[in-house]
């Protein structure tokens, strides 16, 4: 995966995040995937949108290989 100015994080401190921040520049300010929870204030929508591509990516090549199986 190439690099993302997101930021991982605990579930602690993203729920913190959600309660208590006020900027961010995009509409979302935490990402939950897969139980990884991830700080993307900092993203644009563009960047947003290409950390996701990315995570969509990692899971399809995951897997193919069946180290994950679908529900």
């Amino acid at each position: 995966m190439r690099y993302h100015k997101a930021i991982k994080i605990s579930r602690p401190e993203a729920h913190h995040i959600i309660n208590t921040c006020t900027r961010s520049l995009s509409e979302l300010v935490v990402v939950n995937h897969h139980q990884q929870w991830y700080d993307v204030r900092s993203l644009t929508n563009k960047e947003l949108d290409d950390f996701y591509s990315d995570l969509m990516r990692a899971d399809l090549v995951d897997l193919r290989a069946g180290c994950i199986t679908p529900h």
